[in-house]
């Protein structure tokens, strides 16, 4: 950490922003490939579930790493948030990939079945969101006092 200590710090937020992105993409392409029946969009959207399924991990270790490096002491309620959502989150991207990777038609023949799966995909960018405002509260808390 002295040698680099931008990483005590910049670790995190810089690997937090992929699986943001990704995962917000998988829902965002998987609305559009239902609305124009454009397979190449669903094929967009398993790759974007991928790369977040591949940088969720990354995320919530560097997370982890943020949080004792930075508030060894400090029982957060919002730190137990984020790590709750996190996992759930890496639960159903995962499940999610593998459903989708071992039937890749599950939204092309859209049946029940396919409806579960969306709304899995479709809990991932609120889950995103969720977790993503809870680690804003760390950096920028709401009751901050005002310079007036």
């Amino acid at each position: 950490m002295e040698k680099y200590p931008s990483v005590r710090r910049h670790l995190h937020p810089l690997t937090v922003h992929f699986p943001i992105v990704f995962l917000f993409s998988t829902a965002m392409f998987n609305l559009v490939y239902l609305v124009t029946g454009a397979i190449s969009f669903e094929t967009s959207a398993f790759h974007f579930l991928g790369a977040g399924v591949l940088f969720l991990p990354l995320a919530m270790l560097t997370g982890e790493l943020s949080r004792r490096l930075n508030y060894p002491q400090e029982p957060v309620p919002a730190f137990r948030i984020e790590i709750f959502y996190s996992r759930i989150l890496l639960i159903l991207s995962l499940t999610a990939f593998l459903w989708r990777g071992l039937n890749p038609h599950v939204l092309r023949n859209f049946q029940w079945t396919s409806l579960i799966y969306l709304l899995i995909i479709l809990a991932l960018p609120v889950l995103v969101t969720i977790i993503s405002f809870f680690g804003g509260l760390l950096t920028f808390p709401l009751n901050k006092a005002k310079n007036q």
